[in-house]
């Protein structure tokens, strides 16, 4: 085994585990399609991005190490920004409207009330009674 084989993805001294660097340097890939596609060069990404030619070559090679800021710029530039500002839209996230559904009560009761405040005098004769409880 080589050296660049051995050792796991590192970012800021944590280790990387390998199926998320596999999907970071997927993004990255994605990223390069995207701006050749668009007939973009390196260097007017970068200056669109406000960010170095070098910065974009990280990215775009799946660096983990890149900001999270820098992915957005890029995504912006592409015109691609939504699909991350929709990437865990709760109304999308089937496991988690599952698993809100769990707690929804099964039932709910009314509170009661205390004998001695329906007889009251304090109630009104005008119908005001009829409002919901709460209102």
């Amino acid at each position: 085994m080589t050296a660049s084989t051995d050792k796991a993805a590192r970012t800021k001294g944590s280790a990387v585990h390998p199926s998320i660097a596999r999907g970071i340097a997927r993004l990255g890939q994605d990223i390069s399609r995207a701006r050749r596609a668009r007939r973009i060069s390196t260097t007017d990404m970068a200056a669109r991005m406000g960010v170095g030619r070098s910065t974009l070559h990280r990215l775009e090679q799946g660096d983990p190490g890149v900001s999270l800021n820098t992915l957005a710029m890029a995504l912006s530039v592409l015109g691609l920004f939504d699909r991350l500002a929709e990437l865990v839209d709760p109304a999308s996230d089937e496991l988690g409207l599952m698993l809100a559904e769990r707690t929804l009560p099964k039932r709910i009761t009314s509170r009661r009330m205390n004998a001695s405040s329906e007889n009251s005098p304090s109630a009104d004769a005008s119908g005001a009674d009829d409002a919901p409880e709460g209102w």
